[in-house]
Order: structure tokens, then C-alpha cells, then sequence
């Protein structure tokens, strides 16, 4: 299945991507999907992402300078809206009042961001300034990589250790392990966290590469479907040309 019809995407939906693991590689993933459908896509961050992630965007135009917008929309089908790198490497992108902008316009039909960063690493939780939702929200998708597991809870595999640990409930440094995977997925303060009323929350569960990673993560789907607030829940790999492997609803 595509990322497009697990998550029930189409015109008008802004979906923000937060998380570790792949959020990145998802974003672009579905860009291109509603793209080859015809639909026009803007993909954009609201935190930063790296000058390398960029060029994963067939077309860029600078925030806060979007006359160039709908013309490479109509050449490329997806555009990312980003600014100029900074000393670090980090490549900025649009501001709230932009979004709101980007959303209205007439010559955009979904707009796709990532809303958060991790440190290139596959598990995270929120700090208290992150995630950053915008309002206008329609699909939030917070992602964790499934290479996370058995990995130590600490700083060095997973970002904001000490709120994960807190969220799950479990002392620092313990192996990371399905379930602490689906909490964290699931919290309000951890990947629901800014969720606007009437958003679908839908965890995504990437890094399925292999059976035994794919029954792992099955085992988290199950997890997930079963606690609060969680709408549906998606294994996926990304090296796949249909990324999502399974889906499943929230049990009622």
C-alpha cells in the first residue's frame, strides 16, 4: 500500500511528520506519491532539516519568496519551501504565518512537514519547545525506526532520553522494547503532543526491512491500535516501491 492511501491523503489535508527514523524519507516518499497522482505538493519544515535532505526535492524555492512557486509546482508536481543553510548545515523552513499561507493558496493541494528533529537517530520524544504542529493540521504521523530495539534507553541511541523514559514510565538505560516504542508513539506529551482537535494520529512504525524486523513491528502495530487516542497505525519500509507493509485501525 502507499503512504498516500494508508494515511487517507488528498486535497486540502497538511500532514506533519515528527518523530525519528525515517521521517525525512517519509515526507519526500508521499510528496512523490501525491505528485504522480497530479496533485501539488509542498513539502516544507517548521523546525530545520540538513542541506543533504534538500536535494531529496526534485524543486526548493526560498521561504518568505514564493512568486516562483506555482510555476515549478506545475513543471515538478512537488516543490519544497526551505531557506539558506546556516553555519551548521541546517536548512530552515517556513515560519507559521508561511504555512498558513502555503495552505490557503489555491495552487497547493497538500502540504506535507516535518515538525520536529532527532539527530538523525530512530527513536525520540519531545522536549517541552518541540513538536512544532501548526494548527492547521490535519494528519499528525509520529515515526520511530525499528532499529531502535534493544538498544539502550540513553542519549547516545535515543533523542531526549529522559522524556521517553518518563513517558514510558521505565528507568533510563533499560532495552528499548516494543511496548516502550508504542507509549512513547502514542503519549499526548510524546508523539501526540500538539495534536489539534479533530487531527487523525497515525504512528508510523518504519525500518520494516526484513521478517524479523517486519514481526516486531507487527507486534508494536498490535500495541498501538490498542491504546488511547491512536486512529490507525502503519509498519512501513521505505525501500519498498508500496512503503506500507500493514495497516491497522484503533481498536474500539
Amino acid at each position: 500500500m502507499s503512504l498516500a492511501d494508508a494515511l487517507g491523503v488528498g486535497p486540502g489535508a497538511v500532514v506533519s511528520l515528527v518523530g525519528g527514523g525515517g521521517k525525512t524519507t517519509a515526507m519526500f516518499r508521499l510528496a512523490r506519491e501525491l505528485a504522480a497522482r497530479g496533485l501539488r505538493v509542498v513539502t516544507t519544515t517548521s523546525t530545520h532539516i540538513s542541506r543533504e535532505q534538500v536535494a531529496l526535492s526534485p524543486a526548493v524555492v526560498a521561504t518568505g519568496a514564493l512568486s516562483a512557486l506555482g510555476p515549478l509546482l506545475d513543471r515538478h508536481g512537488q516543490c519544497l519551501v526551505a531557506g539558506a543553510p546556516d553555519d551548521r548545515d541546517r536548512v530552515f523552513g517556513s515560519p507559521p504565518e508561511e504555512i498558513a499561507l502555503l495552505a490557503a493558496r489555491a495552487d497547493v493541494d497538500v502540504l506535507v512537514i516535518e515538525a520536529d528533529g532527532s539527530r538523525s537517530l530512530p527513536f525520540k520524544a519531545p522536549a517541552e519547545h518541540e513538536p512544532v504542529v501548526h494548527p492547521l493540521t490535519t494528519h499528525l504521523v509520529p515515526v520511530a525506526g525499528l532499529d531502535i530495539l534493544g538498544a539502550p534507553l540513553d542519549e547516545e541511541h535515543v533523542h531526549r532520553a529522559r522524556h521517553a523514559a518518563a513517558l514510558a514510565g521505565v528507568p533510563e538505560g533499560v532495552p528499548v522494547t516494543e511496548e516502550i516504542v508504542a507509549r512513547v508513539l502514542a503519549h499526548p506529551l510524546g508523539g501526540g503532543k500538539g495534536r489539534p482537535a479533530g487531527a487523525l494520529l497515525a504512528p508510523l512504525v518504519n525500518r520494516a526491512d526484513d521478517e524479523g524486523a517486519a514481526a516486531r513491528g507487527r507486534e508494536i502495530l498490535g500495541r498501538l491500535v490498542r491504546l488511547p487516542g491512536v486512529d490507525c497505525a502503519l509498519l512501513c519500509s521505505m525501500l519498498r516501491p508500496d512503503p506500507v507493509l500493514e495497516r491497522r485501525e484503533k481498536v474500539k
